[in-house]
């Protein structure tokens, strides 16, 4: 990776969490609840993503089990 590709991106990181953090500072009217706003969020966040992923995982699982079943009609 080139240097500035990681700069481009390190920046962009701190400007979207800086944003994310105004955004919820405006909209809490402090920086604590802004904060708590941001770890509610991203902890249900962090609970979709792996629900899906466990969806993924299970359809696959299923599919690689049809395909190695025996039956040649799959």
């Amino acid at each position: 990776m080139s240097r500035s590709l990681l700069w481009t991106t390190a920046v962009f990181i701190v400007f979207a969490f800086a944003t994310l953090i105004v955004f919820f500072w405006i909209k809490e009217g402090s920086l604590q609840e802004a904060g708590a706003s941001m770890d509610s969020l991203l902890g249900k966040t962090g609970g979709e993503i792996a629900e899906s992923t466990g969806s993924v995982v299970d359809a696959t699982g299923g599919a690689i089990d049809r395909a190695t079943d025996g039956d040649d009609s799959t």
